[in-house]
């Protein structure tokens, strides 16, 4: 059998070839210095001929790409970067802000260069996220989430200092060729945030954890750091052109004491989660926050290439071993 995803970056690699004189692949990422990024720059390492710049505040490589220092939001920085690089593809991984997009668009317009484009969103952009917190009224919304549902009518909890439907529509405005992957929480040590709220209370021995029924059975999508930056990956190798937009999660969306109950199952706890009778007055039945993955799975190949459970484990682990002050000995 052929393998998809070696098939398009072959593909690819042919068709962009044929414009920077048969030449290795080049990309240009901006931010991605924490969580996702460095498993993105090693999935894209991993294949032959493939040349990455990353444009950081602090300049600094992960691997063997080439580090460039500058401001995501200096237009000079970004237009500096681009000349640099002459990317095929830009990876923007942190553009939070209407700012943010409209200056890589500039930039990328004055440069003269096209490249293609694969933008990291969120999938808080969905009217259901503004419903959950509260900042807009609407009616239920049906679940699983698909790519084509309504989106939020007003700025979220953060205003105007984290905007990802603006930045979606600039960025799909000023790119002829560009993917959208729509992330939910991302989890992967080391950023234990997505634990620890029930990983403390477990190490710190609590014999009890009360859930009241509402948050016990809410039903939330999720995703390892690793398989979201093979999702990452398989966009940029992607030869599909024009505009796509993907929701990018794991194929099963565990409610929150399915969450709990997996995290005790790492740490050794052995209380007891106790679900409380649901609270007065909170929605009946509860609005679910989960999403479809279907059409990342069908057009991209998209697949749980690494243990979930595994990642779960060193996430728990790397916490478990942060809070003890001792380093926790595993490597990207």
């Amino acid at each position: 059998s052929v393998d998809p995803t070696s098939f398009s970056w072959w593909w690819f690699s042919l068709e962009l070839g044929k414009g920077n004189g048969g030449n290795a692949v080049r990309i240009l990422m901006i931010g991605g210095t924490a969580l996702v990024g460095p498993h993105v720059i090693r999935e894209l390492l991993a294949v032959p001929d493939t040349q990455i710049w990353t444009l950081t505040r602090s300049g600094k490589p992960y691997f063997c790409e080439v580090g460039l220092q500058g401001d995501r939001d200096d237009e000079a920085s970004v237009i500096r970067a681009i000349e640099f690089a002459r990317p095929d593809v830009i990876i923007d991984m942190i553009p939070f802000t209407a700012t943010n997009a409209q200056t890589l668009v500039s930039a990328t317009r004055k440069t003269m260069i096209t490249p293609k484009l694969v933008a990291i969103s969120s999938i808080d952009v969905y009217r259901v996220f503004g419903r959950l917190n509260g900042t807009e009224k609407a009616p239920f919304q049906p679940s699983p989430i698909v790519e084509d549902m309504a989106l939020r009518s007003k700025l979220g909890p953060e205003g105007a200092s984290y905007d990802k439907i603006s930045v979606e529509r600039m960025l799909r405005e000023g790119f002829a060729n560009a993917i959208i992957l729509r992330l939910p929480a991302t989890y992967g040590w080391p950023d234990t945030t997505r634990v620890e709220d029930y990983l403390d209370q477990m190490l710190d021995g609590v014999p009890v954890m009360k859930l009241p029924e509402e948050r016990a059975t809410f039903r939330f999508s999720r995703c390892l750091h690793k398989n979201a930056a093979f999702a990452v990956a398989l966009a940029v190798r992607s030869p599909i052109m024009g505009h796509r937009t993907y929701n990018v999660a794991e194929s099963t969306a565990f409610t929150e004491l399915e969450w709990a109950q997996r995290i005790a199952s790492f740490c050794g706890w052995s209380g007891k989660i106790e679900v409380t009778p649901w609270s007065e007055g909170s929605e009946n039945p509860r609005q679910q926050f989960e999403i479809a993955t279907q059409a990342i799975r069908q057009d991209l190949g998209f697949h749980e290439k690494y243990d979930v459970v595994e990642g779960l484990s060193d996430t728990v682990a790397f916490h478990a071993y942060k809070r003890l002050g001792k380093t926790y000995e595993k490597y990207y």
